[in-house]
């Protein structure tokens, strides 16, 4: 039976099935930390509906959002794989319905199954290169692009052209001035590209908003199709 996660339905029939029992349906809220920057990862979690967010957390106060992960993979995986600790810290995004696992579950499948291994080899590929474009991305690109882009993005990986945010949040996922981003978003708006409310951001022209976008999000969505990662 499908799960709604890219990566569980896509698994061959013994990998699922191994895995079957012990995937535990869970509801994750906006804000909640999941994995601590620098800590340990216990449980690793398979989005559904939810929106995950890997952020670097600097010194001074400031964060990054370095990547984004959706019902196309699975959070803290680099780490999981390597057996060492999360050097990001693994927010939700958007709340929704995901899976949750014990990560000592996925290690020990790991050494028991090639393809299974194979498969997150190439996710773990993916989330690398996002982190690598997102940064030479926020290096270059406007904010109105940069804008388009997490808007596209998140859509994407969440199969909903809604997503609750306010201005501060953007502000703060962007890296960006909130009165940057209020002008940025108010250009989309006024381009008829999205509309937004009280903290909603929907879509309202797909066509427009990736006209609006850099060539960012194209780089990403083709790769994530050559890579098999899509529903």
């Amino acid at each position: 039976m499908a799960t709604g996660n890219h990566f569980i339905d896509s698994l061959a029939a013994d990998d699922a099935s191994a895995r079957a029992p012990l995937l535990k349906p869970v509801r994750l809220e906006a804000g909640q930390v999941l994995i601590e920057q620098d800590g340990a990862v216990d449980t690793v979690h398979f989005p559904i509906e939810a929106l995950l967010a890997n952020v670097v957390r600097l010194d001074e106060g400031a964060s990054v959002e370095t990547a984004i992960v959706g019902r196309e993979g699975v959070s803290g995986l680099a780490p999981v794989m390597s057996s060492t600790p999360c050097s990001w810290e693994v927010v939700t995004r958007r709340a929704g319905s995901a899976l949750s696992l014990p990560a000592v579950a996925l290690q020990r499948r790991l050494g028991q199954s090639e393809p299974f291994r194979e498969r997150l080899l190439i996710l773990t590929s993916h989330y690398q290169s996002q982190a690598a474009q997102t940064a030479a991305c926020n290096s270059v690109h406007r904010v109105s692009q940069r804008l388009a882009r997490w808007l596209l993005t998140a859509a994407e990986l969440s199969g909903d052209e809604r997503v609750d945010l306010t201005q501060e949040e953007l502000s703060a996922l962007l890296g960006a001035q909130r009165t940057t981003v209020t002008e940025a978003a108010q250009g989309l708006k006024a381009a008829g590209a999205l509309a937004y409310s009280r903290g909603v951001v929907t879509i309202s022209d797909r066509e427009g908003l990736e006209r609006a976008a850099c060539g960012c999000f194209a780089s990403e969505r083709d790769r994530m199709r050559r890579l098999k990662l899509t529903l």
